[in-house]
């Protein structure tokens, strides 16, 4: 399935123009007074004690210069860049899935350089992580390869996780659902799983681990956890996940976030049996399953990461306009910055940015379905559905 190339969106620079300065003109020549004539000599008298000259005062210390803010970068130009890189990572990705199931590859090192580079873009880029609502129309492993990936990292930098953790996290994030790509007639079956077609595809986590054997420069001392992390990326804390039923400390820390960013990827993504499930509504399910499903720390950075109200969730606002959730603001769960899409009346609005946080008195109402938008604007729900497919820029 293949949909028309998203345009991508520029914002056209302006430049300063300088103010031209007034030429100064040289002053006028002045012509120095005559000397006065000297003195007639005095009489020679006894010399009078000079008194010490003062010291002359120290210059005054200057402050040191403030350093300036650097100029913030317009949201939609900083999307467009955004776009570009997870469109390269993509591309990795898919390279990734297709490398592990040859004899052998070299993988290792050239994930390890993708993950530094988003876990750089997602510090300095604020729309990076929007671009986690795509999903992959003709093989749907591959978006949620990518967006665990992601997410994951989001978390680890959350978590405050050093560079090396951080390097494992990305790696086992990318190579979590490698063992699917043998189950592929499965997963893309219309319809929902059966129980024989679910017993057979949980034995991916088992394939995955076994295909690190084939990534000749993955770093033999790691070699193990990693693949005890990818055992356990479909465990669940209270022992209800497969293929071990693994439980509470018996999981591994980075298993746990992967677990997590798995699970919420893949509830608020297409799948051939059923549709997306709203973020906010995703997001609920899993904080009430804490400590349950789910380890809570983990929960507590995916919560700290995406919010209450995902980048790229549908909101009703308090005027009674309809918003796109662009960014969220560290800390203020519920006032991210958002695009106005819709008027109240569901009409389509001139796009415009609104940050909650420099707003008081404008809120979340509440979250809204893609079916609701169907209902009071079918065309713009149309091409929001459509935007949400990836494709090649």
């Amino acid at each position: 399935m293949r949909f028309s190339d998203l345009k991508k969106i520029k914002a056209a620079a302006e430049s300063d123009s300088r103010a031209a300065q007034p030429r100064r003109e040289a002053p006028p020549a002045v012509t120095p007074p005559a000397p006065a004539p000297a003195p007639p000599p005095a009489k020679e008298t006894a010399p009078e004690a000079v008194p010490a000259p003062r010291p002359a005062p120290e210059p005054a210390r200057q402050a040191a210069p403030k350093p300036q803010p650097l100029p913030q970068v317009p949201f939609h130009e900083s999307e467009a860049k955004a776009k570009e890189l997870y469109s390269r990572l993509m591309l990795q990705a898919i390279a990734f899935l297709k490398a592990v199931d040859q004899p052998y590859c070299e993988k290792y090192e050239s994930v390890l350089a993708a993950t530094a580079l988003t876990a750089e873009t997602l510090k300095n880029n604020p729309a990076f992580l929007g671009c986690t609502v795509y999903s992959t129309a003709d093989d749907y492993l591959r978006g949620h390869t990518l967006n665990t990936f992601i997410l994951s990292l989001a978390m680890g930098l959350e978590g405050g996780l050093d560079s090396r953790e951080l390097g494992l996290l990305g790696f086992c994030a990318m190579a979590h659902d490698a063992g699917m790509t043998e189950y592929a007639p499965i997963y893309n079956k219309a319809g929902r799983l059966d129980d024989g077609d679910f017993s057979e595809m949980s034995l991916h986590a088992e394939a995955g681990a076994a295909k690190l054997d084939r990534i000749v420069d993955l770093d033999h001392r790691i070699k193990e956890r990693a693949r005890r992390i990818i055992l356990q990326t479909h465990e669940r804390a209270d022992g209800s996940g497969y293929p071990d039923r693994a439980t509470g400390e018996e999981l591994d820390p980075l298993a746990q976030i992967i677990s997590i960013a798995d699970a919420y990827e893949a509830m608020t993504h297409p799948r051939a049996w059923r549709e997306a499930i709203n973020p906010p509504a995703a997001v609920k399910e899993l904080i009430e399953k804490e400590g349950r499903g789910f380890n809570a720390s983990a929960v507590k950075m995916l919560i700290a990461v995406i919010s209450i109200y995902p980048p790229g969730s549908m909101v009703k606002l308090s005027t009674g306009e309809t918003a796109r959730v662009l960014k969220i603001n560290r800390g203020l769960l519920s006032r991210p910055v958002v695009e106005i899409a819709l008027a109240p009346d569901f009409s389509e609005a001139v796009p415009q940015l609104a940050d909650l946080r420099e707003q008081p008195l404008v809120s979340i109402d509440r979250g809204l379905t893609l079916a609701e938008l169907e209902e009071m604007n079918p065309a713009y729900a149309g091409r929001l559905e459509l935007s949400r497919w990836w494709t090649d820029w």
